[in-house]
């Protein structure tokens, strides 16, 4: 099995290349020009925590991977990026020169209709994950759950009110090569995550929604997946500004 991740810079990307490396499968990503100083700086700390690994083989869209013999590819969208919608191009080009089967991961659900029907009009047959907010290590620095936590560090005491479901980005990353090494695909995963209204005082945060989702397309393979608790992923989180808090401009 060897597979090909198209953005692999992105928080899921980078999540799923770890997590197959893991389980011992080789990994082709495919990484975006980074789109800030610190940006480029965490990613090459998210390098060096992976080493030298003869299954890892980082690429950019100017390399020629057209020799390379992949059995999945997964394009994981990043909709702010501006080299985005070349790597998705790339991606399903990449899948029909292969005869691989594709994976599209958005973070966002709201983002895919466009790609959907372009998909639909160009491959016989591909799978969709559907995935809510992510959290956890390494989130992007515009994300308000990392705003939250970073001005946590910074010894500033506010209060952040989630009002939608996320999950955290191991969570997610594993459920999807859980998905995909089991190898019988529906055409859909919508990923939920069931949450209770709570407060967590250790981040100051309040967590005020619905206990459950409904669910309008039972066929959409719907998956429930609640590994890790909201806090043990908050303090996960808060743990990695720490520890590269001069990445994250805390001692300027």
């Amino acid at each position: 099995m060897r597979v090909i991740v198209f953005g692999a810079q992105s928080h899921i990307g980078f999540a799923l290349c770890e997590k197959f490396l893991e389980e011992g499968i080789e990994v082709c990503g495919i990484f975006l020009d980074s789109s800030s100083k610190m940006r480029k700086l965490l990613l090459e700390e998210r390098m060096l925590l992976i080493g030298r690994n003869a299954l890892f083989h980082e690429l950019t869209l100017d390399h020629d991977w057209r020799n390379i013999e992949a059995t999945h590819v997964i394009y994981c969208k990043e909709k702010s990026h501006n080299q985005d919608q070349l790597c998705f191009a790339k991606s399903v080009k990449t899948a029909i020169e292969t005869k691989s089967h594709y994976f599209y991961v958005a973070p966002d659900a709201r983002q895919i209709k466009e790609d959907d029907q372009y998909l639909t009009s160009t491959l016989e047959s591909y799978t969709l994950f559907k995935l809510p907010g992510l959290y956890g290590p390494f989130q992007p620095p515009e994300e308000k759950i990392h705003q939250h936590l970073r001005s946590c560090v910074a010894g500033q005491k506010n209060t952040l009110i989630i009002k939608e479901s996320i999950i955290f980005i191991t969570d997610a990353a594993e459920t999807i090569v859980e998905i995909i090494e089991k190898g019988d695909y529906q055409k859909v995963y919508s990923f939920l995550c069931e949450l209770k209204d709570e407060t967590i005082e250790s981040v100051s945060v309040e967590v005020k929604m619905n206990a459950k989702e409904t669910v309008q397309d039972e066929s959409a393979g719907y998956r429930i997946i609640n590994k890790t608790s909201m806090e043990k992923g908050l303090l996960e989180q808060i743990s990695c500004i720490k520890m590269y808090r001069e990445i994250y401009g805390l001692d300027s």
